[in-house]
């Protein structure tokens, strides 16, 4: 089976690359997809004619990516460790061929492998372009003085007080370590919002990062009641599971009449596990697979009635 991979983030490559004086055009996909063997292609001629060091400035370019909703969602991790979480399940969700994977885990300390099967490992350009993703989206989910170097032994840095410095060519360019100093606090609700109406905020904290891995406990943290307060006071509207599967499922048909992302990204940003945990439980709330609400309701483009469905075709980022 051929596989294929995203080509939102070539082109993400491509205006990083852009910004920084070098032309290199992103090979053009079947929408939002290429195959995985010409991005492989692409990433390797430019670090072959450039070096690793413009592939892990690359996330630099995230911030002005926030409008696509699988930015969005990585951007909303309240910590480094939601972060990784998070871009585990971007990955299972687009059926990556690499995986990030968690070695070790403390206190303002990851250390993390990018894995794949032995038949065809991430390559050092491949290596960069994630890790430079990883360490611009610590910093922006508020991880502060964060440090990452890669290799294994003796550990060479390549960002610190955020500037990038280009790995040498013998080091294990997959085994990375990132650490920082703390996490910068999460706004939370508005003290102005305590004593109003428990379901209506909690609606409107859930729908505001469906992607996040609530829990009632740091629901109520978030909302600064106890945890038994707040599930007594959710009982009437069906209690906290039920509230957050239908903020969830509510984010996912709106993504999906707007048409404009493939559903894998929306069972993603919405919080679902994976590809069959979104199909079963939007299912459930809709009596629709998330491919045929598409269908049914999706809205027409501006500029005609002519709707396109997504290709069938495996993802890989």
């Amino acid at each position: 089976m051929e596989e294929y991979a995203s080509a939102r983030l070539l082109e993400l490559v491509q205006r990083a690359l852009a910004a920084e004086g070098i032309r290199a055009v992103a090979p053009a996909g079947d929408g939002a997809l290429l195959p995985f063997a010409v991005k492989r292609t692409f990433l390797a001629d430019v670090a072959r004619e450039h070096g690793l060091l413009p592939l892990l400035r690359v996330g630099a370019m995230l911030p002005a990516a926030s409008s696509d909703p699988a930015v969005a969602a990585l951007l909303s991790a309240v910590d480094p460790y939601d972060l990784f979480e998070r871009w585990q399940r971007l990955e299972q969700f687009t059926h990556s061929r690499h995986r990030v994977v968690v070695r070790e885990r403390g206190a303002g300390l990851l250390v993390a492998e990018h894995v794949g099967p032995s038949s065809a490992p991430p390559e050092p350009a491949e290596d960069a372009l994630v890790l430079g993703v990883l360490t611009a989206l610590l910093p922006l989910c508020g991880a502060r003085d964060v440090t990452v170097a890669v290799g294994g032994g003796s550990p060479v840095t390549v960002f610190s007080d955020g500037g990038y410095a280009a790995p040498p060519p013998l080091v294990d360019h997959a085994l990375w370590r990132f650490t920082w100093s703390r996490v910068a606090p999460s706004a939370g609700v508005r003290t102005e919002e305590a004593g109003r109406d428990e379901v209506a905020r909690t609606r409107r904290l859930l729908a505001a990062d469906p992607a996040r891995r609530w829990t009632l406990g740091c629901l109520a943290a978030e909302l600064g009641v106890p945890a038994r307060s707040l599930q007594r006071r959710l009982a009437g509207a069906g209690g906290f599971s039920r509230l957050l599967g239908t903020v969830r499922a509510k984010a996912a048909a709106e993504l999906l009449m707007a048409g404009e992302h493939p559903v894998s990204v929306i069972g993603f940003v919405c919080g679902y596990a994976d590809q069959p945990h979104f199909t079963r439980h939007f299912k459930l709330r809709t009596a629709m697979t998330p491919a045929v609400y598409r269908s049914v309701f999706q809205r027409p483009s501006p500029g005609g009635p002519e709707i396109h469905h997504e290709p069938t075709k495996r993802r890989t980022p």
